[in-house]
């Protein structure tokens, strides 16, 4: 055994020190870390970082699940457990790993211990679902609400969105596919945009005549027309 700062120290659980330390500085406060040292009669704790988060200090004994925990594995095979649920005295929700270290022979001489206050993690995922939770406005029929700048081609944009939905040049549409695409723009409101006839006709290579007797016929005021 070594002494250190007046506490018995398995000389195995030295090189562990440091990293106490630096696990410290590295996760930050709402991460206890400890060191106990099991490999004599009684538990010590050796090192600790952040014992506010369980509002324990170097003085505090071991907890009953590490008194069973080395019980059981006194000369066990488990090297640790990850992530698994604790609680601190006040009621806080912990997260909890810890790796047991063995020495050549497997007997366990060391615990290292880290605890993770996840209140703040939870508020954080609370206030991500929160802001990320999006109801289809119902007075619009579920309809997405799309907003254009002042410089955006809302024409243009539409019709690229109809180009990639029907993968290929709208003026290779076949006269079924182009009711169907007239249908699609009425419902997005195209053509009551300004010159979204004349956009339509350099985008199908279909006359005046031909789109506007398209339109007329999704609506159930005549007939369909195929026209050039």
């Amino acid at each position: 055994m070594t002494e250190l700062s007046g506490r018995p120290c398995h000389p195995l659980l030295l090189p562990l020190l440091p990293v106490v330390k630096m696990l410290g500085a590295t996760l930050g406060r709402d991460y206890e870390i400890v060191l106990h040292d099991v490999s004599g009669e009684e538990p010590v704790t050796v090192a600790m970082e952040h014992g506010d988060v369980t509002g324990r200090d170097m003085e505090t004994p071991i907890t009953d699940f590490g008194l069973k925990l080395m019980e059981r594995e006194r000369r066990g095979e488990l090297d640790y457990l990850a992530n698994y649920a604790s609680e601190a005295d006040d009621g806080r929700t912990l997260r909890s790993s810890v790796a047991l270290v063995r020495d050549e022979r497997g007997c366990l001489v060391g615990l290292l211990c880290l605890n993770y206050d996840t209140t703040r993690a939870v508020v954080i995922r609370d206030m991500a679902e929160f802001l990320t939770t999006l109801t289809p406005p119902v007075s619009a029929g579920g309809e997405i609400e799309r907003f254009v700048g002042l410089r955006g081609d809302r024409l243009g944009d539409l019709l690229a969105e109809a180009r990639r939905l029907r993968g290929k040049p709208l003026r290779f549409l076949s006269r079924e596919e182009r009711i169907d695409l007239v249908r699609w723009l009425d419902g997005k409101g195209f053509f009551r945009l300004k010159e979204a006839i004349p956009r339509l006709v350099k985008e199908t290579g279909k006359s005046r005549y031909t789109l506007y007797g398209d339109i007329r016929f999704i609506r159930g005021e005549a007939p369909s027309v195929e026209g050039s």
